[in-house]
């Protein structure tokens, strides 16, 4: 009864919050994920969370957008470099590579929310950040290979080398600019603190150090008292941790003005953080939510009889085609006592824990068939994607083979265990996930059962999204924090296999987080195959799309046959929007992996005047009705 009383309490106060949308030209959005960290965080040292880099594209413009059509539109910048127009040249270096010399325009009169001038200042300033010695960035890759040189207030050149594929269409479709206004007093302080440090001897402190200049422009508390100033279409006014995040409008955000006038748009964007997908549901029916996140409701929630019928004519619902890549990925870092006890590290064990469970049936029971089994990390719907990898069927006597060929035998429980180092281990591993995410919580339940039966004892040991995809959480598994932990990954048109390498060759950038790169990668699970390092490393500096993709297509069956990680469905991701609500559209690659509001400025309500430019439908969205 308890729970019931809360859930119609949720369902009442959405209820009379829910009509000020329109009425007032705001926006409320529901999510099921909270971030960290904003804005101030900029280069993704604290978290590097989808729900961040979501609620980011209302407060920070970027240079270039990837649009719906998935193509490269300038935002800040006053047209995107090419050879036609004379602001890309390309230049061949020996060995099959190039470097490329790209001429950026910043847009004139541009200022952050609090009045002060945008300029190549900032961009400096942002580059500087970035290149700092033992900066624990989640890729360096780029900043490795990217020189800028201004040339003044507004324009300046991007050089790369050596050049990858994507550079010229997708490598500077992201946020380049921090207000140094703010933020450089701050920075001058800890990088005279960093100065006589040394790698990698002091990279603990080195981390500690940066992220404590992070800490201090992104928490709710330097948000709330306005320690930032923001780039994009609206400015964070209050963040109450738990509970909701408010934007208003920026005054200042000249780069583009929507068709008909900024002030028939959306003047406010609140998000409303309901981790428990259920009372977000509920919240949603109640009317005050207007529209869903990428981290919003479930699909089979999306498909609910609630949704589709009962709410018929309220809301519009779509599948969007998405790289979500959901996955789980097991600890291999053998500094790790319990890796080498549960041979985490050798394939025949990730081999027979995919063997052990039902995909198939998963996504019959939990999402009617719509989203397919994964067999590696690229979907369909990407260009690079190779359908002939190494399949993994549900064949638990296979499971069991592989398992006894490594010494696994059952105990008196109907648990494996084996000998190691002379002491007798049982398989009981530890499986985390985000806490309240309905979904995973009942995917952990239905394959929990399916290990079990092959000898495989888990205990579930959840987190809010916000600590689990905290960077000194899931980039800690050298120091085994975690062993096993199920979320998402995006791929995006900057596919360059960077999630799995150990070292990327040509800049030779180790991406497995450890202490002696000062936590820096994406590979936080500890894989290393140095043939998927010298095949991705050689597939990005590839200008021959059929090679590339050759390359990239031996790289999907490298993975697929030592799965660093249980590879189990491409996502769909639902989204519900509000009849007339207009702009608030997704598409695969939309702001590079599929969010709403990667056009912040021209989302708006058709009762208030916002003109319609996208029709869901035509750019990719799939109904559900």
């Amino acid at each position: 009864m308890k729970r019931w009383v809360q859930l119609v309490a949720v369902a009442t106060v959405a209820s009379a919050s829910a009509l000020a949308g329109p009425q007032d030209n705001s926006l409320v959005v529901g999510t099921n994920s909270e971030p960290v960290v904003l804005a101030g965080d900029f280069l993704n040292v604290l978290s590097n969370s989808v729900i961040k880099g979501e609620i980011e594209g209302y407060l920070t413009a970027p240079l270039l957008v990837i649009n719906a059509e998935a193509q490269p539109q300038p935002v800040l910048v006053t047209e995107v470099p090419s050879l036609n127009n004379g602001r890309l040249r390309s230049t061949e270096v020996g060995g099959g590579k190039r470097r490329l010399e790209m001429d950026f325009t910043l847009k004139s009169g541009l200022r952050w929310s609090d009045g002060d001038p945008l300029d190549t200042d900032d961009l400096a300033f942002f580059a500087e950040v970035a290149k700092a010695k033992g900066m624990p960035l989640p890729n360096a890759d780029l900043w490795d290979r990217l020189n800028i040189r201004v040339r003044d207030k507004l324009n300046f050149t991007a050089v790369l080398e050596p050049a990858y594929y994507y550079d010229a269409t997708a490598s500077f479709a992201d946020n380049f600019l921090a207000p140094s206004h703010k933020m450089r007093a701050e920075w001058d302080r800890t990088k005279a603190l960093a100065a006589p440090l040394e790698l990698p001897k002091d990279a603990e402190r080195l981390s500690e150090l940066y992220r404590s200049f992070f800490q201090r422009f992104s928490t709710p508390q330097a948000i709330n008292s306005g320690q930032l100033a923001y780039s994009g279409a609206f400015r964070a006014t209050r963040w109450v941790s738990g509970n909701s995040i408010d934007m208003a409008r920026n005054p200042n955000f000249t780069a583009i003005t929507p068709e008909g006038g900024a002030d028939k748009y959306v003047q406010r964007v609140i998000y409303r953080i309901i981790t428990n997908t259920n009372s977000l549901l509920v919240a949603l029916l109640g009317g005050g939510i207007d529209a869903t996140s990428n981290q919003g409701l479930t699909s089979d929630q999306a498909r609910s009889r609630q949704l589709t019928s009962r709410a018929a004519g309220r809301f519009e619902i779509w599948s969007i085609p998405s790289t979500a890549f959901e996955k789980i990925t097991l600890n291999k870092y053998t500094d790790f006592a319990r890796v080498k006890e549960l041979g985490l590290d050798d394939k025949r064990t990730r081999q027979a824990m995919l063997f052990a469970i039902n995909r198939e049936a998963w996504v019959r029971s939990f999402f009617a068939g719509s989203e397919p089994v994964a067999s590696a990390w690229i979907p369909a719907t990407h260009p690079l994607y190779n359908p002939d990898v190494t399949q993994y069927p549900y064949n638990p006597q296979r499971a069991t083979e592989l398992l006894a060929a490594m010494g696994w035998r059952r105990g008196a429980d109907g648990i494996l265990e084996r000998t190691v180092g002379g002491k007798t281990v049982r398989f009981e591993i530890e499986f985390s996930t985000t806490a309240g995410n309905a979904v995973r919580e009942r995917t952990q339940q239905f394959f929990n059962e399916q290990w079990r039966q092959v000898g495989i004892s888990v205990r579930v040991t959840n987190a809010p999204a916000s600590v689990l995809l905290a960077g000194n959480f899931y980039q800690r598994g050298e120091e085994g924090k975690w062993q096993m932990l199920m979320f998402g990954l995006f791929s995006s048109l900057q596919e360059d296999g960077s999630l799995f390498q150990y070292r990327n060759l040509n800049s030779n950038t180790v991406l497995v987080p450890s202490k002696e790169n000062n936590f820096s990668g994406l590979n936080f699970g500890g894989w290393r195959n140095d043939e998927f390092d010298r095949v991705t490393s050689q597939a990005v500096t590839e200008f021959d799309p059929v090679k590339r993709k050759e390359l990239f297509a031996r790289a999907q069956q490298i993975w697929s046959d030592e799965v660093p990680s249980l590879p189990l469905r491409f996502r769909a991701t639902p989204l519900v929007v509000r009849s007339g609500l207009n702009n608030y559209v997704a598409s695969t690659f939309s702001g590079q992996v599929g969010v709403p509001g990667w056009n912040a400025w021209e989302i708006g309500w058709a009762s208030r005047g916002a003109v319609k430019r996208y029709d869901q439908a035509r750019i990719g969205g799939i109904p559900i009705r």
